[in-house]
């Protein structure tokens, strides 16, 4: 579009001149020194949105949007300007109209994009945000002239997706006989077993290609079932390892809490680590192993989960101090070498509280909404999402393995596939498999046989601000 082309050195003139002209042998008259933008609002804009057709097909078409709906903070220590907010998937911001203001009708200019050269603002000119643009605003003296960098931020993904990327492959994902995945603080750690011994392994939840082993400073072996025996909670790991309870802030040095006669732990969160002793029954500890309790079930102690154990945190719609702590697992293959399903329980914790029962998840009466009896199984949860997936089914369960994710946001009740969460394209594994999310609810997969490393995140989240401030 044409606009009127103007250096800096012409505006400046432009404004002492004008400035000079207004002035008499009787009155002087001040003109204001301030240079700033006070006010930036979008005007129409074009969203392009693809949908499938009934044939398959993509089909597009155009949506108008009302730009002003978009509110735009302006930065005036930073001198930047930007929406918190992103613009929808598919919004054209390459031609956009706008309303700029500047303190006391300054005069507003906007630097190319491929040089210095000043463009005059004009609201009926379309202006390329699809870059970060430059304003400037000159006083009305002339003698103030201020840069505001301009961010019109867009998303970059398509809504109710679920994104999958490779990260890596590794090795001692590939040669594992089993493995469990979990996250401590800002690390992801993965521990491998491989049939005589167990090996920790970490990376920063940014990184994921470069794995390094872990340091063990106690003078007894890593058993190979230890993969089974580590929880996470208040960015501590904790091991159970030779009846001793172990703790580690980083994975590489450990030491001894307490001694304790358990046949695995299950889950941690707040203040307590929760595992099974010797007899079966569900205990918890407060002191990081020197004592354990007896939780209280509401159900028979026969129906909990055994092996190939899972524990999410599910947040309260309502309370943000109510967590709903969640095991998922399987019964004993030889105990019970009829089930067909998984087994679920969760427990309310309120604040510190945590005198509530276990509840059995009741299973339900419709088959294809069970969450089947896989080998591997593992849970994960995305806030209140709980996804589900694992290798062949076994006992009565016929379900081919990673043949979809499982979805629940019921607390465990329902499971169902559901097109936002599906596995990768390509996606390959071995029964020995692991999967944790981080703390940015990013979702990681480890696959034994190929050893690929995935990472993926659900589109709803919020997006980083390229412009964020600190007033």
């Amino acid at each position: 579009m044409r606009r009127n082309r103007i250096s800096f050195y012409i505006l400046l003139s432009f404004v002492l001149v004008f400035t000079s002209c207004l002035k008499d042998d009787d009155t002087t008259t001040v003109y204001p020194s301030d240079a700033a933008i006070t006010s930036f609002v979008l005007g129409s804009l074009k969203q392009y949105v693809t949908t499938k057709a009934k044939n398959g097909s993509d089909s597009t078409y155009t949506k108008t949007l009302t730009g002003s709906k978009y509110k735009f903070y302006i930065d005036q220590v930073n001198r930047t300007i930007y929406n918190p907010d992103s613009l929808p998937y598919g919004t054209d911001v390459k031609r956009v109209l706008c309303t700029i203001t500047a303190k006391n009708s300054g005069t507003i200019a906007i630097k190319k994009v491929t040089s210095d050269t000043l463009l005059y603002y004009n609201s009926n000119d379309s202006i390329d945000f699809s870059t970060p643009r430059t304003l400037k605003v000159f006083s009305l003296d002339g003698t103030n002239v201020v840069d505001y960098t301009v961010n019109v931020n867009v998303r970059k993904e398509i809504p109710d997706t679920f994104i999958w990327n490779n990260v890596s492959s590794q090795p001692f994902v590939a040669e594992a006989a089993a493995m469990k995945a979990l996250s401590c603080g800002t690390q992801m750690f993965v521990m491998v077993s491989n049939d005589t011994s167990s090996t920790l392994y970490g990376t920063d939840e940014t990184n994921g290609v470069e794995w390094t082993p872990m340091g063990w400073n106690i003078n007894m072996p890593i058993p190979a079932n230890a993969y089974e025996n580590i929880v996470s909670k208040n960015n501590t790991l904790y091991l159970y390892c030779g009846n001793t309870i172990l703790k580690s802030t980083d994975g590489n040095y450990w030491e001894k809490t307490a001694n304790a006669y358990l046949s695995r732990l299950v889950a941690a969160y707040g203040d307590c680590i929760y595992a099974l002793d010797l007899q079966g029954k569900l205990v918890a500890s407060a002191d990081e192993g020197a004592t354990w309790l007896p939780e209280t079930l509401d159900s028979d102690a026969s129906l909990l989960p055994t092996q190939d154990l899972s524990y999410c945190i599910i947040p309260s719609a309502i309370n943000p101090d109510t967590k709903t702590l969640l095991l998922v697992g399987n019964r004993n293959a030889s105990h019970y070498p009829d089930d067909n399903q998984a087994h679920v329980w969760s427990k309310v914790i309120e604040g510190d509280d945590t005198d509530e029962p276990w509840m059995y998840v009741s299973t339900n009466d419709l088959y294809y909404l069970i969450l089947p009896r896989l080998t591997s199984l593992n849970a994960v949860s995305m806030g209140k999402d709980i996804l589900a997936t694992g290798g062949d089914g076994f006992g009565a369960s016929t379900v081919k393995g990673f043949s979809q994710i499982f979805y629940s946001f019921d607390g465990g009740i329902y499971w169902r596939p559901v097109s936002t969460y599906s596995l990768p394209a390509n996606f390959e594994s071995n029964n020995a498999f692991t999967m944790a999310t981080d703390s940015h609810d990013n979702v990681w997969m480890f696959c034994g046989g190929n050893g690929s490393v995935w990472k993926g995140h659900s589109t709803n989240t919020s997006e980083s601000n390229p412009s964020a401030i600190t007033r």
